[in-house]
Order: structure tokens, then sequence, then C-alpha cells
């Protein structure tokens, strides 16, 4: 038991690596993302078919895979474009508002009960994003894109949560990834069209950068994902990955010292959006203590 933890701490860790590649490539939001799913997507799958691990899963299990890889895609560009206009600390601290798109979306889509705790406690996300918005002039544009990330990650999570139980993880992730790659090359006459040339100006440390995106953040992060989702529940991956966001800052201040890029209104902001995850992790703590009972008595 101690290496599966072992394996989703080393995911959480990777996955706060991911925004510095927004600051570390010179190319822009649409390349990096083709490019790590096109790397990822390889890398990937080409992992899965040596363990034997890619079934059949369907027509109707394709095209869902596929139609998320592309939901999937438009996420992750918004992603790296709000790190692109503001910086690596401004981007994750955005998507972290995603709670409240999940507690306000999940119930329409799927005709359930409102949460208003959720709905309250995701609010102070909101406001901790809003403070920034409206004290530090600097990022506004940054954050907006990033708002809208957050709604499009929203809803690729409540549909992935929705859809991949009803298929094999592995084979339905690598079906998201090809879908993505795609998707992204359909896009390609469109952003030649819009800038009048691909813009592939790049270094060969972009393209280092770019590989180990498209392997270690993107093929092995998902793996990992996969296989500790199989040994453990879905409630301890969630609370494992708020901590995702705290690496990802920590490492922008480290790296790229944003610390003297933010001011006072980051840290007042960014503090709303911890006693937010703090107050929905009490929660989920309290509601999974309350079903230990019932747990127990139908195991007996």
């Amino acid at each position: 038991m101690p290496a599966i933890f072992l394996k989703l701490h080393i995911a959480v860790l990777i996955g706060g690596f991911t925004g510095l590649f927004g600051r570390l490539i010179n190319l822009d939001a649409f390349w990096i993302v083709f490019g790590r799913m096109i790397i990822g997507g390889i890398f990937l799958i080409a992992y899965l078919m040596l363990k034997g691990k890619i079934t059949y899963i369907g027509i109707k299990g394709i095209v869902k895979g596929m139609a998320l890889g592309a939901l999937l895609c438009c996420h992750l560009m918004l992603f790296y474009l709000s790190i692109k206009l503001s910086n690596v600390s401004i981007g994750v601290v955005c998507v972290s508002t995603i709670g409240f798109f999940v507690a306000f979306i999940e119930p329409l889509m799927f005709k359930s009960r409102f949460s208003i705790t959720d709905l309250l406690y995701s609010l102070l996300a909101i406001l901790g994003v809003l403070f920034i918005f409206g004290f530090d002039s600097r990022y506004r544009l940054g954050i907006s894109v990033g708002i809208i990330c957050a709604l499009l990650s929203g809803i690729y999570s409540i549909l992935n949560r929705k859809a991949a139980p009803l298929y094999d993880n592995y084979t339905f992730m690598s079906w998201q990834l090809t879908g993505g790659s795609l998707f992204m090359a359909l896009l390609c006459p469109a952003y030649y069209l819009i800038y009048g040339s691909f813009n592939l100006h790049f270094e060969i440390t972009d393209l280092v950068y770019l590989f180990l995106a498209g392997t270690i953040c993107t093929a092995l992060m998902y793996l990992l994902q996969l296989q500790v989702l199989k040994r453990l529940s879905a409630f301890t991956v969630m609370l494992s990955y708020n901590l995702e966001p705290v690496y990802s800052i920590i490492l922008a201040m480290l790296i790229f010292s944003e610390n003297n890029e933010l001011n006072y209104a980051f840290y007042i902001g960014i503090a709303f959006i911890v006693f937010s995850v703090a107050l929905k992790t009490s929660k989920a703590l309290h509601l999974d203590r309350k079903t230990l009972p019932h747990k127990h008595k139908s195991n007996l």
C-alpha cells in the first residue's frame, strides 16, 4: 500500500510541474497542447499495447473518449494561454475555482439536488480570484481566460467521471489522447487563417521541454493516475490533488521568482481559495466518516 500512495503523490507533483511549461516553452498555447497530445498519446498507447492493456470499448466508447479528448484540449489551451497572459501562479489559482463550476453545473446536467454548502464554499474561491482581479489590473485578461478554463475543466471532469467507469480506464484514456491529437490537427487550418502563419519559431530547449511535457507530464502522469484509481478511492485521490496548485506556485516562485511579480492582492485572494479548499475537505472527511459504519455493516 505505501507504494501506491507514493505513486499518487508523484502524480500530484508531476501535475504541479505541468503549468511551468507555459513559461518554459516559447511556443504558443496551441502548439504546446498539440505537442503534449501527440507525444503523450504515442508514449501512453505504445506502453499500454506492450502491456496488453488496450481493449475494444465499442464505437460509442471511442466517440465519447475522442470527444472528451477534444474538450480536454480546449481546457489545456486556455490554461496555457492564461499563463502566457499572466504567470503560472495566476493560471493555477484560476483553475482552482473549478469546484464552483462543478457544484453549479453537475446538478443541472444530471438533475440532482444542489448542495448549498458546496456552492457557498466554492464561492469563497471565486471571491479570492475576484479580489486579485479587482486589485491587480496587470493580469485581468489572464484571469478572465483562466476562469473560462476552469469552467471547461469542470465540464470535462463531470463528463469524464460519468463516462469513464463504463469503459476500461486505460483504453478510454488512450482514445482521449487520440481524439485530442486529431482535434488539434483539425484546428491547424483555422489557426493558419487567424494568424497568417504557423508561428513555429522555437529553440532546441523548447523541443526538450515539449518532450518532457508529453512524456512525463502527460503519459506518465495519466498512467500513474489510472493505476492509483484502481487501488485507492476517488475521494483520496481528490484530496491529494488539492496540493497540485500549491506545488505549482512554490515551484514557480523558486524557478521564476514569481513572488516578485505578485502583490498583496494575490496572497489575500489565495487565502480565500485555501480556506475554501479546507472547508470542502473538512466536509468531505465528515461525510466519509458517516458512511464508514454502513460500509462495515455491508461487509459483515
